[in-house]
């Protein structure tokens, strides 16, 4: 959320920046005008329920309308203002290394509405909503959450006959998960928004069962696997972690083939006809992570890259629709619509493979444990630890300096579960290279 502190909106400073006292001059009197300044310093906020804080800045006054400086970023109104315009951009960039991120403090903007009275611009913060929230992004909730389970989904992303994906663009989280032959496939999560169709739906792995289990016993949709993933899959089901929908078995009906497209790129699912399959009301899945202001210790950055031996990855960071901007290798990973794919956050974690015991040459991601990696939102980032003990567990995410419980921001999230040595922040030249 966003704030800009404009002239006249601190009534303590009214005498000097407008020339007059409470209700004197400007017409100030007449306008209801509120503005919260918060510190970080011992605040905790509630998972699900965005917060708002900010660093120590300076105001200037310029006529009638002031700017706010954040401390240690000149220039600045908060994270993500910057753009990869050109090479003297005041931007401070961490360590391009899979190192610790440390540094210079990066403040928080608030919601806010522009009011101008006789010149003079002010800005009313708007109070933060403590209301329902939707479980997987964090956004309010107001009518109530959907009542359905999580439906989660494997998308296909092999090489370009996979492209153009349908349905991405309205997943609450997307998973991506390295597979044979070092590409990636999509593990997407739904709930607070279903598409109407998701293409193209792929195979099951070993490694699905224990990103899913967090999401009480949510739907999961995909086409067949083989014998040795088929049961797993079946001795999930039977322990309560999930509901299995796909051509092998139950649910085939919600699934058929695209005869625009070749095998095994064309399988569509569903989504409407799976869920209304149900055979009894189900709940809703409860929060996996935490929503909330923006990481003190948090930098402006351009984006980040995630490449393997076969695939090239990168997110970067666009000013005018304020998400992250998909790229793959070396273009925009466009929708069926033409639209680049975005996310409101993206989560670099360092994370480990092994062997799946269901297939020889398919690895199998180790999801359980700890690791480092990068928060990337608003336009920043900041280094950090993740943790999940088991799988029944949300994803713990830490300040890797302070140890400090960080927040994503509300909004769609894309998970790059990425090996030691593959991940690199973007500067500005290489962001530039993307974005033309």
């Amino acid at each position: 959320m966003r704030v800009r502190l404009a002239g006249c909106a601190l009534l303590l400073l009214a005498a000097a920046a407008c020339g007059g006292g409470e209700g004197e001059g400007g017409g100030l009197s007449s306008v209801s005008s509120t503005t919260s300044t918060m510190s970080t310093n011992g605040a905790t906020p509630t998972t699900g329920t965005p917060g708002t804080a900010s660093t120590p800045s300076t105001t200037k006054t310029t006529g009638a309308t002031s700017t706010t400086e954040i401390a240690g970023t000149p220039g600045t109104t908060g994270p993500g203002t910057g753009s990869p315009s050109g090479d003297d951009d005041p931007t401070v960039m961490p360590s391009t290394t899979e190192d610790i991120v440390t540094s210079p403090t990066v403040g928080t903007e608030f919601g806010g509405t522009e009011v101008v009275v006789d010149g003079a611009t002010t800005t009313t913060t708007e109070a933060p909503w403590d209301g329902l929230t939707m479980p997987l992004t964090g956004e309010p909730a107001p009518t109530g959450l959907p009542e359905r389970p999580a439906l989660v989904v494997k998308v296909g992303n092999n090489d370009g006959r996979s492209l153009p994906q349908v349905g991405l663009e309205v997943a609450d989280i997307v998973y991506e998960v390295m597979v044979e032959n070092y590409v990636t496939r999509f593990i997407a999560v739904y709930h607070s928004e279903l598409p109407e169709a998701v293409r193209p739906v792929r195979s099951a792995r070993s490694s699905d069962i224990d990103l899913l289990a967090n999401l009480d016993r949510p739907i999961f949709a995909y086409w067949g696997s083989n014998a040795g993933v088929a049961e797993e899959v079946g001795e999930a089901e039977r322990l309560g972690l999930l509901q299995a929908r796909s051509t092998m078995g139950r649910g085939q009906e919600h699934f058929h083939r695209d005869d625009s497209r070749k095998a095994p790129y064309n399988g569509v699912l569903d989504p409407a006809s799976v869920v209304n399959s149900l055979d009894g009301p189900t709940p809703p899945p409860g929060p996996i992570i935490s929503y909330g202001p923006v990481p003190a210790s948090a930098v402006r950055t351009f984006g980040v890259r995630w490449t393997m031996a076969n695939r090239d990855i990168a997110f970067v960071w666009d000013t005018g629709s304020e998400q992250w901007i998909r790229y793959q290798d070396g273009v925009p990973h466009l929708d069926a619509n033409g639209v680049p794919l975005a996310a409101d956050n993206v989560l670099k974690l360092t994370v480990g493979y092994r062997r799946s015991d269901a297939d020889s040459i398919s690895p199998q991601l180790l999801s359980i444990g700890s690791g480092d990696g990068w928060l990337f939102r608003d336009g920043t980032v900041t280094g950090i630890v993740w943790s999940r003990q088991f799988i029944a567990d949300g994803w713990t995410i830490l300040d890797d300096d302070t140890g400090q419980l960080l927040h994503l921001d509300q909004g769609s999230t894309w998970v790059l579960m990425a090996r030691l040595g593959e991940g690199e922040i973007l500067d500005a030249r290489e962001a530039r290279a993307l974005t033309g």
